[in-house]
């Protein structure tokens, strides 16, 4: 009987477990995506939360990040509408990106100036 008991114990805690974990970094992510909208210049500073940021956007565009203290520029050649490129930068710092359209970018904390 307890070896039942426990099986099924452990059939709901797991389901529940990968169910909780879902929402909470579906949450997560969210709360760490910004879209930036506007002209080419954005004035809004991005950080990387992990050392890998997905960029995405609604038109043709380079995407140009520039780390605000050394004044080092990293690029994404190209994006188009619907796509989505992945770029690694230095976890920690802050960084002001430049492209046209809206930009949606994650996972960043944001400071705008």
């Amino acid at each position: 009987m307890d070896k039942k008991r426990m099986k099924r114990m452990i059939g709901i805690a797991i389901p529940r477990a990968l169910i909780i974990t879902s929402i909470s970094y579906n949450g997560y992510i969210r709360t760490h995506t910004f879209t930036l909208s506007g002209g080419v210049v954005k004035n809004e500073l991005i950080q990387p939360i992990n050392n890998k940021i997905k960029v995405s956007g609604n038109a043709d565009t380079d995407v140009i990040f520039t780390d605000i203290e050394s004044r080092k520029q990293y690029t994404i050649g190209y994006i188009t509408h619907g796509m989505s490129e992945t770029i690694q930068l230095e976890k920690g710092k802050w960084y002001s990106v430049e492209g046209a359209g809206e930009l949606t970018i994650r996972p960043v904390n944001v400071r705008i100036e």
